[in-house]
């Protein structure tokens, strides 16, 4: 698996993700300091199949293929010190010129554009992708002026409902599924709904394969939140899912809270990943006052034209 030599020409032998390459993934992944949510190796598990997300993997580089809404494109490859990376991308792109497809990468964060030399690759920011990053102190005291209505709601929750906090289990798998279609029930249906419910029953069928933690909120005995994460690197913490039923005032404000923490205390970012573009998912991530944005580019070749 990975790079192979066929007649002189190197070929990017892509495989489709499984638990077994994603061990393998994981090594190189946990090698180095990945801030993109994109290349977690539970999103690249439990989103492949919307994605078509498709792995060249070596000990030293793996390559990610996804093939979404019909675009081809790239993900950021990942590579040790042993590795020249502007040889890997230039490989990256041979493959698609063999299959004549425009060269598109995406996700590409700062730190891997200058392994795209301006002359021969546009560079766009792509705002709707970029990552929110927040302390770990800031979620968990939510102190000051600023997190005064979020306080505020919590309170309001903590003296209005009998609630209770625990982690997330494999027995809690149709509590939380029964919250996301409560959820899902005002959004129109969409692809994007459909793709969510096919990530998140990837995840909870699978709690345990998966170095996942989870948190759910019960109202008289009843799950009514619940939120799930991963490990992103040595000290951030990264969110897949939080999901509630807003019947219960202030409900998300607490289990933002409690989640972070009961589960991801010893940390000192959360990455809570994009807003899509969506307006009002924007505002609420907004609303939590990020630390940083992660940027996060799409890398196109100015000069292919497809011959």
């Amino acid at each position: 698996m990975g790079v192979l030599l066929h007649r002189g020409v190197f070929v990017i032998d892509l495989q489709d993700i499984s638990l077994e390459n994603l061990r393998l993934y994981s090594v190189l992944f946990r090698n180095q300091y990945i801030e993109v949510s994109d290349l977690a190796p539970t999103s690249l598990y439990i989103w492949r199949h919307s994605f078509r997300a498709r792995i060249a993997l070596d000990p030293d580089y793996a390559v990610l293929v996804c093939q979404y809404r019909g675009s081809t494109y790239s993900l950021a490859p990942l590579f040790s010190q042993r590795i020249d990376p502007t040889a890997l991308i230039q490989k990256i792109s041979a493959f698609f010129h063999r299959n004549h497809q425009p060269v598109i990468f995406r996700g590409i964060p700062v730190g891997l554009l200058p392994y795209f030399p301006k002359d021969k690759y546009r560079i766009i920011p792509d705002r709707q992708i970029w990552d929110y990053l927040y302390l770990t102190k800031d979620l968990i005291e939510l102190h000051g002026r600023k997190y005064q209505q979020k306080r505020n709601h919590i309170n309001r929750f903590r003296q209005t409902y009998p609630f209770s906090y625990h982690s997330l289990t494999p027995e809690d798998a149709q509590g939380c599924l029964e919250v996301f279609e409560h959820w899902a029930a005002d959004k129109g249906g969409g692809p994007e709904i459909e793709e969510e419910r096919r990530a998140l029953i990837e995840a909870l069928e699978n709690f345990t394969l998966l170095p996942l933690k989870g948190g759910v909120i019960k109202i008289d005995g009843r799950i009514q939140a619940f939120a799930i994460g991963t490990q992103l690197n040595r000290d951030t913490a990264l969110v897949h899912f939080e999901k509630a039923n807003p019947a219960f005032h202030g409900i998300y404000a607490a289990i933002n809270q409690l989640f972070v923490a009961n589960e991801w205390s010893n940390t000192r970012y959360i990455n809570r990943e994009d807003d899509m573009g969506l307006p009002g998912l924007r505002q609420a991530k907004e609303r939590y006052h990020p630390f940083r944005m992660i940027e996060k580019y799409t890398v196109v070749e100015a000069s292919y034209d497809g011959n």
